[in-house]
Order: structure tokens, then C-alpha cells, then sequence
């Protein structure tokens, strides 16, 4: 089943090129280095330290104190010097500079191994150079396809004298390239010169791509991963749960979380190396259509592979290294498939990144000399790494959607999948996994609401990008020097994440059982009252100038886009290469050109101002509705009051939402309604909050009197000048997360309808 054609653009002609956009495999190699580099310098950093530890004269009764010492003082010492006087916890030496030296040490390792292997695979293969004498008419061809491919740098052919088969293998290092040849490729010369030139297209396509650096290190990091990580996790896991067991039974079960975010950080790293050695195939084979429109020859060697595929067992395809010859088939026919960007990868980023999160801080704020710990600085290196990647990969994704008139399908569950990264890896995070096993992590329901704030980040992180990648997707095509633009939007939503990442990792510290609630959230239920503090210390308190004027520009770099065009336009008129048409295999039509750089219509004033009249609207209601109680049936507002004094702001926030999905109903499509319904809730705090905390002191409690049990607490107008803001903050942060999502659900329900 696939999706209906684009109304205006033809099939061909939006077709986006496979290399005027960064390559998928780049994106995966950059997820494959963070997740091993990270993972390995933390966990032989930590081996080291407790190896040292024993070697210094420790002992695990020392070891069973200081956990008993800190279990026993967390409850009493908040101050962390007293925490330090009391259960010192310097037994395993400077862990941020271990951990650093053991980064250096693998990076040194890998570096070597990458030089030699080269060499170690010609000896063990028994590689021969390709014989000067008696193969004229097949070094004529290799120089031609060599010209073709525009290499630029010397390529030296060695055979495989023991391979029967046609296979060909691009290798080597930097300044020492080489191509395999076998001896059935070689002998394919003469039955089939055109298949012969398309193989031996497809290796050089590797080094035209410089993608086979990407191979070696991919392989020796993965290997390395495996002997350096999991292995010792397999094997250390039951022992670590049973001395949790024995010494804290009570972090039993979080030391099992910890142990599951751990496997799951294998299973990303084994399934991230098969992609990224996947991508680089398809990458290669888009690059000998470029060069032999449409790769012909290849096209006809893969049908003949895939009519000699074995039957027999094999590899899951998410494990296999090579992608199925049905995928690079397709791939060749639609270009489109090799700019996917789907919820496993957000995932992958999001789990890598929280699960170090806590290492990569502490080695900024070391190297920068940071005093102000836990704040958006320290997060600035962790979001590059986070939001950097998933930031270029939608991108990627919505361009490539746009120059086909259509929407990236994705954007919903990739959202989905990066906020489980965050919550997932916060079972392995040093931090929080310490403070699980020690039993003085925070309560159930403080846990439920950060994984919520947190999950609620790396959603709207995806959501946002979405949006404003569709918004600007015509200005990048105008653009005269489009990467720059994208790399501008990414630059914006990190700066961002790091600001949120920065609060919200330091408001889910533990501890929080300690702290006393702010008035008034502490005269709501007990859930809300610690979901309303981490509300409010990641996002309530009054940040920093700078913080704000981040916040102010990334919110308006969506509407920005008009204002984009007019900057960008006098130049591209006059650009030679102006319009899509360099981002596009075939050119388009000037109706179909001008469509593609048509920006999207987006309403906010106009959104804002219909927010506003439905928010008066509801709030008219509210007064009605308290009159009718007040008057004629008081049980439902006596009741409710009685039990909750601050109902009123509850129900605005609730009103508040409701009236964004009204806006977002009535607007655009796709992410834009969502966006026109994030701005109607906002204007629909203009004068809802007032209305529904007069409504009970105006109409019911004027009727009661103060005395009654539903009016004991009234909001003065300082109270109600305060309050405003915070409804419409709490309305406009869970609007930011509902109608995203219900425009996604909505929109994949109607998709069925539009695809044969």
C-alpha cells in the first residue's frame, strides 16, 4: 500500500538528489561513535577504579560502609559537604579524569588499529597487486570508471586469486586506497563488460563517498564495544544484582532497570554498526545512478543476485551488513528511502545521551572550569550531541518530503521514540542508578512527573523541528547557501534543548523528598503537587536574560520564514542555480519551482485572536455556569470547591486547551495546525484565567459568604495578577505536547483514505 501521488509535482521530477543533502550515514556513524566512546570510557573507567580500589588495600567491607554510611545520612545531611564529611567517596580517585585518560587511551588504540588494518587484510587475504602484463583491455576500463568517478586520490587494484565469484571490495586508509578485485570479477570482464563496469562503479562509489573509513572504524568500535562492554556486562550483571541483593535489597529492582538500560544500549550500538554498513551500500548505489542515469547495468546484476538468493536461514535484516537486494533495488527507483529518519535512530540518540549524560557534564564543567553546576552550559555538549543529530536528521527528512508536496509521516513516532530514549536512559544514568540502589531516590510520583517533563522535551524537540523545518523548507531551496540555513535552525533548537536539558536534569536530582513544596502547590494533592514543583523549577523560576532571549528567538524562528524570504530573495534572483531544481535529479516546471517555494501560510495573530475570542467565549460561560449554580443547583461547585479550593485554575488551564483544539481544527494542516493551535491557546489566556477566578468570587461566593466551605480560600488580586502567567504557561507547555500528538493521530487516520 503506498501513499497517494502529490498533486503537483510529478514522480520524477520530485525526486531529491541523494547528495546535495549530509548523508544518512553520517548521521548514523556520529550516533555509533557517541554510544561506544561514551559507554566504553565509563564503564573501563569505572572497572579501572574499582581495580585500583582493591590494589590500594580496599576491601568490600569498606565498600558495604560507605553505602551503609550513605543510606543511612542522605535523609539528614542536604547540604553535600556535610554529605562528604560524613560518608567520604574519594575511595575510587578522580573519576572525571580516569575517565578522560581511558577516552584518550581507546581513541589512541583505535587510531592504530585503523592504521595497520588495512595492511593485516592484504596478508591475510594474500592480496596480490593487479599484474601490469596481459590485462591491457581491463586496466584500460578501471582508468576510464576512474575518470568517471573523479576520485582524488591514487587507487591501487589488488586481486583475489582465490575467489571464484564476480565480488570487489573498496579498502584502505587515509593517503593508501585500494580495490579488491577477484578472479571471477576479473573473468567478467570478458563474458559481461557492462556488469563488470557497474561492480567495480559501486566500489568506487565507496571512495568517492569517503565512506570506507567510516567502515573500518564502524567495525573496530563495534568489536572494541563488544569485548569492552558487553561482555563484561553480561558477565558482571548477575553478580552486581546479587550483592544488591545482599547489601541493599531495597534497590533490587532499580539496579535491575539500570542493568536493562545497559542491554539496551547494546542492542542500539549492534543495531546502529549494520545500519550505518547498510547506508553506505545504498549510498554507493545512489552514487552510480548519479554517474550512469539510472545505473542500468547495476540494476540488472542485483536482479540476477536476488534471483540466486539462498532460502536458508540467515540474519534478522536490522543485523545484516549488507541491505537486501529488493531494498537497493527500490532505493534506486526512489531516492526518497534514503532519507528516512525514523524513530529508531531518535531513539538510539536519546538513550546514549541520558545514559552519559551525567559524564559528559562533569567533563565540561571540569574542562571549562564551570561553576554554576547543572545549568545550560554544562548541557550544552550533551544537546549538541542529542539534538545536533536528531535536529539534521528531520531536516533531512522534511526537505526531502517538501520537494515531493508531501509530509514527513514520521514526525509523531520519532517523538515518541526520543522522549522513551530520555526516560529509558535514566535508569542507567550514574547519577540516578547510584541514588535508586542507595534507596534515596526521589518518590514514585516525583520520578513519574520528571520522566514526564523530561519525555515532554524530547517530543517537543521533534515536534518543533518538524514545524519549522516545513515552514523554512522553501527559503533553504532558494537559498544561495542552503546547509547554512539548516544548520542555523539545528543551532537554534540545541541552544533550546540545552537550556531545558540543563533545568530539568538538575530539578530531577535526588533528593527531592527532602524539599519543602512552594506555596501554593502545596495545598493541591499530593501527584500534582510534585509534578507542579518540577513544572516549576525546570521551567517557573525566573531564568537568566540570556535564557529568555533564547527562548523568545527560538519561538519566533518559525514565523521568521516570510521575513526569510524577503532576505533571501533579491539574491536568489540572482543566483544561476537558484530554485530546487539543484536539489532534484530532474528538473521541474516553473509552476511546480514556484510551488516548492511557496512558504507555507502560517496565522499566529490571526490564531492568537481567535484563541482570544473563544477563551472570552468560554470565560462567559464559566460566569453563566457559576450564576445557574449559585442560583438554581450549587451541589457541583460546593462539592468540587470544598475538596479542591484552586479548581477554578485547574479548569482554565483545561478551558484554555480545549480552546487550541478548536484553533488548531479550524487552520492549516499538519504541523502548522498545531502551531496555529498552540498560539490560540495562548491568546485564549489573554482573558480566560481572570474570567474563571471571578467566576466563583463574583457569582457563588458573593451568594455564600466567605464562611462557606467552597469559598474559604479567595484569591486576591495580587494572587490573580501572578496567576495568569502560570495558567497560561502550564496551558501553553501541555498544549505544546497534546496537539502535536492529536494533530498526528488525526492525520494517520485519515491516511488510510488517501492510499491505494
Amino acid at each position: 500500500m503506498s501513499t497517494a501521488p502529490a498533486p503537483s509535482v510529478g514522480a520524477a521530477g520530485g525526486m531529491p538528489h541523494p547528495f546535495r543533502m549530509p548523508s544518512g550515514t553520517s548521521l548514523r556513524f556520529a550516533l555509533l561513535i557517541l554510544s561506544t566512546s561514551t559507554a566504553m570510557a565509563a564503564a573501563l573507567s569505572g572497572a579501572i577504579g574499582t581495580a585500583a580500589y582493591f590494589t590500594r588495600g580496599g576491601d568490600i567491607g569498606g565498600l558495604a560502609g560507605a553505602i551503609d554510611c550513605a543510606a543511612r545520612n542522605s535523609h539528614q545531611a542536604i547540604d553535600p559537604d556535610k554529605f562528604t564529611r560524613a560518608c567520604p567517596q574519594s575511595f575510587f580517585g578522580n573519576q572525571t579524569a580516569l575517565a578522560l585518560a581511558t577516552l584518550g587511551a581507546l581513541w589512541l588504540a583505535i587510531g592504530v588499529v585503523y592504521w595497520l588494518l588495512p595492511a593485516y587484510r592484504i596478508r591475510r587475504r594474500r592480496l596480490r597487486p593487479l599484474p601490469t602484463d596481459g590485462l591491457a583491455d581491463i586496466r584500460r576500463t578501471l582508468g576510464e570508471l576512474a575518470v568517471m568517478a573523479k576520485l582524488r586520490c591514487r587507487v591501487r587494484y589488488v586481486v583475489d586469486w582465490r575467489d571464484p565469484a564476480p565480488n570487489g571490495l573498496a579498502f584502505g586508509r587515509i593517503g593508501r586506497r585500494h580495490v579488491m578485485l577477484s578472479t571471477g570479477l576479473l573473468q567478467l570482464h570478458r563474458r559481461d563488460p557492462e556488469a563488470f563496469r557497474a561492480i567495480v562503479l559501486h566500489e568506487l562509489a565507496h571512495l568517492r563517498n569517503r565512506d570506507v573509513d567510516i567502515a573500518f572504524l564502524t567495525l573496530i568500535c563495534y568489536r572494541l564495544f563488544v569485548v569492552a562492554v558487553a561482555i563484561p556486562i553480561a558477565v558482571t550483571a548477575p553478580l552486581g544484582l546479587l550483592v544488591e541483593w545482599v547489601l541493599v535489597p531495597s534497590g533490587l529492582l532499580y539496579q535491575l532497570l539500570s542493568v536493562l538500560a545497559q542491554c539496551a544500549l547494546a542492542v542500539t550500538v549492534a543495531l546502529t554498526s549494520a545500519a550505518v554498513l547498510r547506508s553506505r551500500e545504498m549510498y554507493a548505489d545512489a552514487r552510480v545512478a548519479v554517474w550512469t542515469r539510472g545505473a542500468p547495468s547495476l540494476r540488472r546484476v542485483l536482479t540476477a543476485e536476488h534471483g540466486r538468493q539462498r532460502t536458508g536461514r540467515s540474519l534478522p535484516p536490522f543485523l545484516r551488513p549488507h541491505p537486501p537486494v529488493e531494498h537497493r533495488l527500490a532505493a534506486l527507483s526512489d531516492p526518497r528511502l534514503l532519507f528516512g529518519f525514523g524513530p529508531w535512530e531518535a531513539f538510539g540518540l536519546a538513550l546514549t545521551c541520558s545514559l552519559v549524560y551525567q559524564q559528559v557534564v562533569q567533563w565540561t564543567e571540569e574542562a571549562a572550569r564551570l561553576t554554576d553546576r547543572g545549568g545550560p552550559l554544562s548541557a550544552v555538549i550533551p544537546s549538541v550531541a542529542l539534538g545536533g543529530g536528531v535536529a539534521m536528521g528531520i531536516w533531512r527528512a522534511v526537505l526531502a518530503a517538501w520537494m515531493n508536496r508531501g509530509r514527513w509521516p514520521d514526525a509523531h513516532r520519532t517523538g515518541l521514540a526520543m522522549a522513551a530514549g530520555l526516560i529509558v536512559g535514566t535508569f542507567g544514568d550514574h547519577m540516578h542508578s547510584t541514588a535508586m540502589s542507595l534507596g534515596i531516590a526521589n518518590p514514585l510520583p516525583v520520578q513519574l512527573s520528571w520522566w514526564l517533563t523530561l519525555g515532554g522535551i524530547g517530543y517537543g524537540f521533534v515536534r518543533w523541528n518538524a514545524a519549522t523545518a516545513r515552514v523554512w523548507a522553501p527559503v533553504v531551496l532558494a537559498g544561495r547557501r542552503p546547509l547554512l540555513l539548516v544548520v542555523a535552525g539545528s543551532v537554534v533548537g540545541v541552544a533550546l534543548l540545552s537550556i531545558f536539558l540543563g533545568y530539568v536534569y538538575d530539578a530531577g536530582a535526588p533528593g527531592f523528598a527532602l524539599l519543602s513544596m512552594p506555596h501554593p502547590l502545596n495545598l493541591l494533592p499530593t501527584p500534582l503537587d510534585y509534578l507542579g514543583f518540577v513544572f516549576s523549577t525546570a521551567f517557573m523560576l525566573t531564568p537568566p536574560l540570556l535564557v529568555i532571549v533564547l527562548v523568545v528567538v527560538t519561538a519566533g524562528v518559525p514565523l521568521a520564514a516570510r521575513s526569510g524570504v524577503r532576505l533571501f530573495g533579491p539574491r536568489r534572483a540572482q543566483a544561476p542555480t537558484a530554485g530546487p531544481e539543484r536539489f532534484l535529479l530532474q528538473a521541474v516546471s516553473v509552476e511546480d519551482s514556484a510551488a516548492l517555494l511557496t512558504v507555507p501560510r502560517l496565522r499566529p495573530v490571526r490564531a492568537a485572536a481567535q484563541g482570544t475570542l473563544f477563551g472570552a467565549a468560554a470565560g462567559l460561560g464559566l460566569w453563566l455556569w457559576h450564576l445557574f449554580c449559585a442560583v438554581v443547583f450549587p451541589w457541583p461547585i460546593q462539592w468540587v470547591g470544598a475538596a479542591f479550593p484552586y479548581y477554578q485554575l485547574a479548569l482554565a488551564a483545561l478551558l484554555e486547551i480545549a480552546v487550541g483544539f478548536v484553533v488548531a481544527w479550524r487552520h492549516a494542516r499538519g504541523e502548522l495546525r498545531a502551531l496555529h493551535g498552540i498560539f490560540g491557546t495562548l491568546g485564549a489566556g489573554l482573558l480566560l484565567p481572570l474570567a474563571a477566578i471571578t467566576a466563583r468570587n463574583h457569582f457563588a461566593c458573593v451568594r455564600w459568604g466567605t464562611g462557606h466551605a467552597a469559598c474559604r480560600v479567595m484569591p486576591d488580586l495580587e494572587f490573580g495578577v501572578w496567576v495568569i502567567p502560570l495558567i497560561t504557561t502550564w496551558a501553553g507547555g501541555l498544549a505544546l505536547l497534546l496537539i502535536p500528538a492529536w494533530t498526528a493521530l488525526r492525520d494517520r487516520r485519515r491516511r488510510p483514505a488517501a492510499t491505494t
